[in-house]
């Protein structure tokens, strides 16, 4: 097989885009690298407001990073986020790709730096267990069969 040439590589780009380097990876992760997110917050973690101060304290710790957020999440709920992160003059930007999530496992919050920082834990519930709102787990329901042959 032979290279291409660089004729063939410039045909190439123009038809087809540039390529990327790990896109599902970009893709998951709002246009960035696993690399470097400081914080990841689903799409659900994001609705609920209670988990708004875990975000607070990544920003004031990480003043110079970044914050990506999914553009399909309601304005209403994005709104306190844009606004903590306008006070503490954090950059921010809305990526509203057909390409990022809409359910609520999908990420819809992003603090990145701009180079590869290897960070670990991201998830919210894991880096900030203390400060996470609990998640509320349905009740079991019983037949009253089942109940009556478990007491």
């Amino acid at each position: 097989m032979t290279e291409k040439s660089s004729m063939e590589q410039h045909l190439d780009a123009a038809m087809y885009g540039t390529p990327k380097i790990k896109p599902d990876e970009q893709r998951h992760y709002l246009g960035t690298f696993r690399e470097r997110v400081s914080l990841a917050m689903t799409i659900a973690e994001v609705v609920d407001h209670q988990n708004l101060a875990a975000f607070i304290t990544e920003i004031t710790d990480h003043p110079d990073y970044q914050v990506i957020l999914n553009g399909h999440i309601a304005q209403s709920d994005l709104g306190p986020y844009l606004k903590v992160a306008s006070q503490h003059n954090v950059k921010f930007t809305i990526r509203q790709d057909t390409i990022y999530g809409l359910a609520d496992s999908d990420l819809g919050l992003v603090v990145a730096a701009e180079t590869a920082i290897n960070q670990s834990p991201i998830a919210l519930a894991k880096k900030y267990p203390d400060e996470v709102a609990p998640t509320v787990q349905p009740t079991k329901k019983t037949s009253w069969l089942g109940h009556l042959l478990n007491h």
